[in-house]
């Protein structure tokens, strides 16, 4: 079957998009010819360049959705990791309130000594004293307690766990959720209990609605991710007290977590030209990147969790009522055959991009209807040898991305120094990579692109295991891991680029729901992998080589996207790619028949046909 590749033009993509305007000023639209009509693959195509895939809805949508939005939602995905952050904490043993001792001659006083924290201080023990306020008895638990074991976890009469409670160190926090509520030293696997069930329900959210966006709209997934969210979050900081309640709140603010990125993307994807893709990832990476960085400094400016909470949360309320804006994909409804519903939200479309619908509307849409194949959500995606092992390199990719990605973050914590600007720095180099990252992608193709970067990111690692344990090279370790950082953001930019583009529309978000459900699942090795440290500072570097390297590899067999007409069907999808050579670096926009010129009989100049 002929695939017209309206996606393929540059210029004439241009046209139809914006050009159509001018066009539709005076009410004349372009009419689809029966030859046109016959094409199966591209029915809907002619619909999206006559209602225009460049206009003002585009621009208002994207940059409302896949910008502002993306902003505002990565900061509440983010908070919770600054709220739940343990500050440094101490036995509380009263009586400095009555003296003139620092805190720090206090500790010296009161706390006995351990080489493995930071500070040189136990952060759970204290010294036995019956009086604190009274300096002898203190002195003689001292002196008795002087000679006992604490670093290796063996302690005497004289040393004893905390009594009075904790006192924290609030130089960069005010107050944190674990400090409120004492979530340290036999309690300190409510924080991590906190942070596995937050990665479950992402998981889960990534399972279920990634295939309900694929089943009942892109929109309800939308608004129903975005309140469970603002639920969650929301009801957060009043629930700390209750355990459980806390935990549940974890998880229901985690859900959406990454679903509620993918609902805008795609329906943005769907309803704009085929070079605009990148510019759509490049908006929402862009977004992630401005969020992420404005939570390290409101966590700054707002050192209380609390206020944190509220303040990275609220701003995503007034999204729930912008749903006349936020419409359902026109390109789901033609395919699961909703033409009533499909021609409203193309309507609305034209009317906003100043164009009008052709006349043959209705009758493209009854045969795109005609078409309507079913769809049995991830069994779908291994419906085809090909589509399977499309579907396994993809995700395999996802993987070795969220492992690098967040082995990386983790790096973060063991930064000494501010700890918010910290963390700014590793998220500002984002932006030039997902700046590259689209110049690349549209210039080279989207696989030698990833390729290309997974090498690069496999000799970054390399060097480092050269540097990492040779503390004259702290520079050159500390460029190696910017620079490495910096790879695995232009991969993270194609892999999510290249899902949204080699689906077909009815399983579109159910694939990149499991390619992120098997990157976030398998992502919890990340800190595994960095606990090999512990034996070899070399080992975990080495490690992150060979997965980078097999990563290249998997992502060069990946079908190249770049000018390709999106897949509607499965059948689609099953031969997407076949046509390509694995050795090919350049694709270029083919013209379709509808833009090839008008070819004369070859007697027309004596005919004085003109």
């Amino acid at each position: 079957m002929a695939v017209l590749e309206m996606e393929k033009r540059e210029k004439g993509s241009e046209a139809a998009g914006e050009g159509v305007g001018a066009g539709a000023a005076d009410g004349a639209t372009l009419p689809l010819t029966g030859a046109q009509l016959e094409q199966d693959d591209a029915l809907f195509e002619h619909l999206m360049q006559q209602v225009g895939e460049k206009g003002p809805f585009q621009q208002r949508f994207n940059l409302l959705f896949n910008l502002v939005f993306t902003v505002f939602i990565s900061m509440p995905y983010l908070n919770i990791v600054m709220a739940m952050a343990v500050p440094g904490h101490w036995c509380y043993v009263p009586g400095r309130e009555h003296s003139n001792y620092t805190i720090d001659e206090w500790k010296e006083l009161t706390i006995p000594r351990d080489a493995t924290e930071d500070d040189g201080f136990s952060k759970c023990l204290m010294y036995n004293a019956s009086s604190p306020e009274n300096s002898s008895p203190l002195l003689d638990g001292l002196a008795a307690s002087a000679n006992e074991s604490v670093g290796g976890g063996s302690y005497g009469a004289g040393v004893v766990g905390c009594q009075n409670g904790w006192e924290y160190d609030k130089t960069w926090y005010t107050l944190t959720a674990p400090s409120q509520e004492n979530w340290v030293c036999n309690d300190s696997i409510y924080v991590s209990n906190v942070f596995a069930f937050s990665r479950a329900g992402d998981v889960l959210g990534s399972f279920v609605f990634g295939q309900l966006g694929d089943s009942i709209g892109r929109r309800p997934v939308f608004f129903v991710t975005l309140l469970l969210l603002v639920v969650g979050r929301g009801l957060a900081v009043v629930t700390a007290g209750i355990y459980p309640l806390f935990l549940i709140m974890a998880v229901v603010g985690s859900v959406p977590s990454s679903a509620a990125f993918q609902s805008p993307f795609t329906v943005g994807m769907e309803v704009s030209a085929g070079d605009k893709r990148g510019h759509i990832a490049m908006l929402q990476c862009l977004g992630w990147t401005l969020g992420i960085c404005a939570v390290p400094l409101l966590a700054w400016a707002f050192t209380h969790w609390v206020t944190l909470m509220l303040i990275t949360t609220l701003p995503c309320v007034p999204f729930i009522f912008l749903h006349k804006l936020f419409t359902e994909s026109p390109r789901w409804l033609a395919s699961r055959g909703e033409t009533g519903r499909c021609r409203e939200v193309l309507e609305y479309i034209a009317r906003v991009n100043g164009t009008q619908l052709p006349p043959e509307t209705d009758a493209v849409l009854e045969r795109i209807a005609g078409q309507r194949e079913k769809s049995f959500g991830l069994a779908s995606l291994f419906s085809s040898r090909r589509l399977a092992v499309v579907t396994v390199l993809i995700s395999y990719s996802w993987f070795i991305n969220s492992v690098t990605y967040y082995t990386l973050m983790l790096h973060v914590n063991s930064l000494s120094g501010n700890p918010f600007l910290n963390y700014l720095w590793q998220s500002l180099v984002e932006l030039p990579g997902y700046i590259i990252g689209q110049w690349a992608c549209d210039r080279y193709g989207r696989r030698w692109s990833q390729a290309v970067c997974f090498l690069l990111l496999t000799f970054a690692y390399l060097g480092l295991v050269g540097t990492v344990a040779n503390v004259e090279y702290s520079l050159e370790t500390t460029l190696l891991v910017v620079f490495a950082k910096f790879c695995v953001t232009i991969t993270f930019y194609v892999i999510y680029l290249q899902c949204m583009e080699i689906y077909p529309t009815c399983v579109r978000q159910t694939g990149t729901a499991l390619a992120s459900l098997v990157g976030s699942g398998l992502g919890i090795l990340g800190p595994y992998i960095l606990y090999l440290g512990e034996y070899d500072a070399r080992f975990p570097h080495a490690m992150m080589s060979v997965l980078a390297a097999s990563g290249a590899l998997a992502c060069s067999f990946l079908p190249e996207t770049l000018h390709q007409q999106l897949p509607e069907t499965l059948a689609d999808a099953h031969r997407f790619g076949t046509d390509q050579r694995y050795w090919q670096f350049r694709y270029r926009p083919r013209p379709s028949a509808r833009d090839a010129p008008e070819k004369k009989p070859p007697h027309a100049h004596k005919e004085g046909v003109s």
